[in-house]
């Protein structure tokens, strides 16, 4: 399967070891949102394993997509395990919307 990220970049998706999120604060302090990040490891990387490993680990990762909820983020890793499983040929991240999910 090929992952197409939100920046159209093409990810092959049996060259990934993993694929978590992570939620991260951006903005200032006055004005800071939360956002909801979905990374892909390469299987090639070399990873250390410790607690501080954090931003090694970031910096190495390959972006899929950026989400303004929880929800809409886990909302897209359960499609992309449908698409998994159905063994379709391309799933392509959505773009973030703007109510960020929420129903």
């Amino acid at each position: 399967m090929t992952i197409v990220t939100q920046e159209n970049d093409l990810i092959n998706f049996n060259a990934i070891k993993f694929i978590s999120t992570y939620a991260a604060h951006v903005g200032t302090a006055d004005d800071e949102v939360e956002v909801y990040v979905l990374f892909a490891f390469d299987l090639n990387a070399d990873f250390p394993i410790s607690n501080e490993a954090d931003e090694e680990l970031q910096s190495r990762a390959l972006q899929l997509g950026v989400f303004t909820s929880e929800d809409e983020c886990n909302n897209v890793i359960s499609s992309l395990l449908s698409a998994i499983k159905a063994d379709l040929k391309v799933f392509v991240i959505p773009q973030p919307s703007e109510s960020g999910g929420d129903k």
